[in-house]
């Protein structure tokens, strides 16, 4: 009962206070213009990850405090303010954009101070032989991992509704990873509040009904974007899970009846494959033509298709399905190869994406030109 109320909630909360938000922003024209790269015509209210994040927050806090017992108030404090600390850049961002290096340099102070209240990679789980990482690694690997979430889900932040759902289908798994894991009564151990499997699912049904609750004003026609706001408090919330299910999976496998997965980490990137594997494509072809990767261009998947006459709903329903079938994909391969096979999985994936992607994309526009 306690997590149809935490999504609820959330829901809720969003619906009624994104029509407020929306206002005020009209009102005090904190809009976002139309031009350059972006495909909205017009002015749009923008930043409603501010609302995604109160409502969240909210959601959490209260559930949390009616279901967990010896809660830590000044952990769970910690980790909302660090969360807000992302709103705030991601608002900085919004209303006058920073330089990348200035970001980068948040990002990865934001990561240590996560990494420090002890929610980071511990170990490898055996991939390539090794086991628990020293601090600094961890430090490191995981302060890499927020970063590059971050950035990839800001660069599918493209059309209307996309961002949203990408971020449903990556929680939407990694829940019922955790319903499984409690189901089965398995406990990741580790003495840290945030090793609370009851905690992680609560925050991944709060941000799926914030998410929801969004998406009613973010489909196309949008009334409001969600903006850096968003966008980085949202990757750094799926950095963050996918890293904590990676632990919870190291210790506790998943299994179903007589069959256990195989590959113990790898399976949680691939929730989130689109976003990467559409960004290292990118940046590839950038590369290739002698350009910065991070410089800007449309030649993301939701800009192919909407060249092919896709409409934002069919190109965000498209890109949706994609990640969905990945992941169900993904996860009955885990339960056939090991690590070392599951890599060359994963790149075999990226490589049928790329190949898929352009000729699906020259046949349709040969076809539009014939036409």
């Amino acid at each position: 009962m306690i997590w149809i109320a935490c999504f609820v909630s959330a829901f809720i909360l969003v619906y009624l206070l994104m029509p407020i938000f929306i206002r005020l922003m009209e009102k005090y024209k904190i809009l976002d213009s139309s031009g350059g790269r972006k495909i909205h015509k017009g002015y749009t209210a923008h930043m409603g990850g501010v609302v995604i994040f109160v409502a969240f927050a909210v959601a959490t806090c209260s559930c949390v405090l009616q279901m967990i017992n010896n809660i830590n108030i000044l952990q769970l404090l910690a980790f909302l303010i660090l969360l807000s600390f992302v709103v705030v850049l991601g608002v900085r961002d919004d209303m006058n954009s920073l330089s990348p290096i200035v970001k980068l340099l948040c990002e990865t102070v934001i990561g240590f101070l996560f990494c420090y209240l002890d929610i980071r990679l511990y170990s490898f789980y055996g991939l390539f032989g090794v086991y628990e990482l020293p601090i600094w690694l961890s430090y490191f690997i995981t302060i890499a991992f927020i970063i590059v979430v971050c950035n990839a889900y800001n660069l599918i932040d493209g059309i209307d509704g996309q961002a949203g759902m990408q971020a449903v289908a990556v929680f939407i798994f990694l829940a019922g990873f955790l319903l499984h894991l409690i189901h089965s009564k398995e406990i990741l151990h580790i003495e840290s509040f945030f090793a609370n499997v009851h905690f992680w699912l609560i925050v991944f049904i709060a941000i799926i009904g914030s998410v929801i609750g969004f998406l009613v004003f973010n489909w196309q026609p949008a009334k409001i974007f969600m903006g850096d706001t968003g966008s980085l408090f949202i990757g750094t919330l799926i950095a963050l899970s996918i890293i904590m299910s990676i632990n919870y999976s190291g210790v506790s496998p998943i299994s179903v009846g007589e069959f256990q997965i195989k590959t113990k980490i790898l399976i949680f990137p691939m929730f989130f494959f689109l976003p990467f594997a559409d960004t290292l494509r990118v940046f590839i072809s950038r590369v290739r033509k002698g350009r910065s990767p991070f410089s800007a261009d449309k030649t993301h998947i939701h800009h192919f298709l909407l060249r092919t006459g896709y409409s934002h709903q069919r190109t965000t329903i498209t890109t949706f399905t994609i990640q969905v079938i990945v992941s169900l994909i993904s996860i009955v391969v885990a339960f056939f190869i090991c690590d070392l096979f599951y890599i060359l999985y994963i790149a075999a994936m990226w490589f049928a994406y790329v190949f898929i992607l352009r000729f699906t994309i020259q046949r349709k526009i040969a076809k539009l030109k014939q036409d």
